[in-house]
């Protein structure tokens, strides 16, 4: 598992450098390009590479069968340390994809900066639910204007 950290320490930084981006430079041209072009697809790519390491990996004994398709066969898989970090990735990578969807969609919306940032900060943090305060504001003021 050690050999894990610094990937673990890696990823987390090329996500945070993403969103550091997004959140202090929002209207530079060369923002998307540098989120999407290298930190987004530099996840992916390690993504993909910890994702089949994961799969060469048996199964610890009596963690049962691994699965997509049961809470038993997902626990089971995640019990494995390469596949964790694999899912790790997978989240800060979506989640810095619908930190871009945000910054778009808002400056569509002419949505401020500065009201887009708590939903920056709860997609960073809650994945989901950033995408859901995003959406709520976006909708609310549709609906004021």
């Amino acid at each position: 598992m050690a050999p894990l950290k610094p990937l673990f320490k890696l990823t987390s930084l090329i996500a945070l450098g993403g969103w550091l981006m997004l959140v202090c430079l929002p209207f530079w041209s060369y923002t998307d390009e540098l989120v999407l072009g290298f930190s987004v697809v530099l996840l992916t790519i390690l993504y993909s590479w910890l994702l089949f390491a994961a799969m060469r990996q048996r199964p610890e004994p009596g963690s049962g069968k691994p699965g997509f398709f049961s809470l038993g066969g997902v626990l089971s898989l995640l019990r494995q340390p390469t596949a964790a970090l694999a899912a790790w990735v997978h989240i800060l990578a979506f989640d810095l994809m619908v930190g871009l969807y945000i910054r778009n969609e808002g400056a569509i919306a002419d949505i401020s900066h500065w009201a887009l940032l708590p939903c920056y900060v709860l997609t960073l943090m809650f994945g989901p639910l950033g995408l859901l305060a995003f959406l709520a504001l976006r909708w609310g003021l549709a609906a004021a204007a």
